[in-house]
C-alpha cells in the first residue's frame, strides 16, 4: 500500500481508552511472549454469532506483533499520543470521524460522539 493510499486517522483517544489499551497490551504480551505487541491496530469490525443472530459492528483494537513491524511501519500514525495503524476503508471512515475512541467497563471499547 502506498503512503498516499493510507487513510488518515480522524478521531481522538480518551484517557480511559488509553488505560484499557495498555491493559490489553499487557495481556497480549503475556500470551505471546515470543512475539509481543509492536503497534496498536484500530479497525472497524463486524461480528456474528454462529447462529447468525444477532449481528453487530463496533470499533476493534488489536496489535501487530513485533515480527510484523517492518511490514506495517509505513502505516503508523499518532493519535492522541498513541502510535497506531488505522485499519479501515473509506466506506467506514465516517464511523470514526470527529469521534473519540473511548472505553468503559460496561461497554468495552466504543466510539463516543462526545469528548
Amino acid at each position: 500500500m502506498l503512503q498516499s493510499e493510507i487513510l488518515r486517522a480522524n478521531f481522538a483517544i480518551s484517557t480511559a481508552a488509553k488505560r484499557a489499551i495498555e491493559q490489553v497490551r499487557r495481556d497480549y504480551d503475556a500470551r505471546f511472549r515470543d512475539d509481543p505487541a509492536a503497534v496498536l491496530s484500530v479497525a472497524w469490525g463486524f461480528f456474528s454469532h454462529q447462529s447468525g443472530n444477532p449481528n453487530w459492528e463496533n470499533v476493534v483494537i488489536s496489535f501487530y506483533p513485533r515480527s510484523m513491524l517492518a511490514d506495517v511501519a509505513h502505516g503508523i500514525q499518532e493519535v492522541s499520543g498513541v502510535k497506531l495503524i488505522f485499519f479501515t476503508t473509506a466506506e467506514y471512515l465516517d464511523r470514526f470521524e470527529g469521534k473519540v475512541l473511548d472505553h468503559s467497563e460496561s461497554q468495552g471499547f466504543f466510539m463516543n460522539t462526545s469528548g
